[in-house]
């Protein structure tokens, strides 16, 4: 049996009749407030021999959560969030699924109001769906599910690329048996979660994550990343709400890299329908790079450089700015990007421009590049949207290079 009162109490929930606006809540306040998170598999991983012991089944889940501020991976948060939901009254059927390879996912399916809905508390999806074909909005962009042979594929169409922009979901019912066979396979050596701790949890419209010593903040056109360059275990505490200590015995079972780079980044992301080398070449040449710049600077001086150019600006005319800037501009072809060094009087800063392709899909990318690691910003939502909101302002500008 599992604490359902305290269980509910810690979501900062009423138990209600078992309706789907109940279930939608349930689904909220479980991807907000219980991370997903491998320090706990790593650590079941280290300190339990039997291979059938190792999976933290519900009662062992919800006491973690309750006494650590823990959750789990997928198979884990599959068993704990379909107990809860048996215990509140709802019949939810597990169901495995597919991200990178065939059954290394599972997620939940409940049957409601003559329907079947979508509870992927495993990956975890933004919200519950219903399991019919069709496109649903989200808090960080549309989710599309589509029939397959197999059951059904959901695609995320979110302007922030991802590595793997669609997953599987088998409609075949599961035995017990076989849920439990694939949920100890993810403890063989060599599997994705038993290497590096890593973090999650979706939360007002964002995901924010931990991996390699950086966290990120991903929304609906912007991704943050800042590397904690000290005291990692007390800084990802205060941030997912997870023990210190359990955080500090996974780093020391699986070690604890330092991030790859000690300064902050925030870049602002726009899907385009234009080749990759198309809207790359509308800003690569210093025609097509003062172009971008129109209504904001005026240029009064252009050179050659190495790789690339020198430009000298000053603002439009009749408005005010700051006189005397020059930027350097570096030209990578290969790499479909820009390298932007500004400089004044005052102070100098680095930027760049890029083109992204991911999943057959082509981004406009424009990112600053901090001097530190910015952690204010992970405290600062203002700041941080009113920052990408510049960006974006030059990725329109950018867009519209390429009518």
């Amino acid at each position: 049996m599992i604490p359902t009162g305290e269980i509910l109490e810690a979501l900062d929930l009423s138990r209600a009749e078992p309706g789907i606006g109940f279930l939608e809540a349930l689904f909220v306040r479980f991807v907000a407030r219980v991370p997903f998170e491998n320090a706990t598999k790593i650590l079941r991983n280290a300190t339990v021999a039997d291979l059938s012991q190792k999976p933290r089944r519900p009662e062992v889940f919800w006491r973690d959560h309750l006494e650590a501020g823990a959750g789990g991976t997928c198979f884990a948060r599959v068993a704990a969030f379909g107990a809860l939901l048996s215990e509140v009254g709802f019949a939810a059927r597990r169901v495995l699924g597919r991200v990178a390879d065939d059954f290394d996912h599972a997620a939940l399916l409940v049957d409601r109001g003559g329907q079947a809905w979508l509870c992927d508390v495993g990956y975890p999806l933004q919200a519950v769906l219903p399991a019919v074909a069709g496109e649903y909005p989200a808090p960080r962009g549309g989710l599309r599910l589509a029939s397959t042979n197999r059951g059904f594929s959901v695609e995320f169409l979110q302007d922030v690329p991802e590595a793997s922009s669609r997953i599987e979901i088998f409609s075949a019912p599961v035995p017990e048996e076989e849920f439990e066979r694939r949920w100890q396979a993810t403890f063989r050596p060599q599997q994705h979660f038993l290497s590096g701790v890593k973090l999650l949890v979706e939360r007002d419209g964002r995901k924010v994550s931990f991996t390699a010593g950086a966290v990120r903040v991903d929304d609906l056109h912007s991704r943050l990343t800042v590397p904690l360059t000290a005291q990692r275990p007390r800084r990802l505490s205060e941030i997912f709400g997870i023990d210190e200590d359990l955080l500090t015995r996974a780093f020391a079972c699986v070690g604890d890299p330092e991030p790859a780079s000690s300064c902050a980044t925030l870049a602002a992301y726009l899907e385009t329908e234009a080749s990759p080398d198309k809207a790359f070449g509308a800003i690569a040449t210093p025609e097509g790079y003062r172009g971008l710049l129109e209504g904001v600077a005026r240029v009064t001086a252009e050179e050659s450089r190495p790789g690339g150019f020198r430009l000298r600006l000053s603002a439009p005319e009749g408005a005010p700015g700051e006189p005397g800037l020059e930027e350097d501009v570096l030209v990578d072809r290969a790499g479909r990007r820009l390298e932007v060094r500004r400089r004044s009087a005052a102070a100098a800063s680095n930027s760049s421009f890029a083109v992204e392709t991911r999943n057959d899909r082509t981004y406009l990318l424009r990112e600053a590049l901090f001097d530190s690691p910015r952690e204010d910003l992970l405290r600062n939502d203002s700041l941080r949207g009113r920052l990408a909101g510049a960006l974006a302002v030059d990725l329109l500008a950018w867009t519209r290079r390429l009518r």
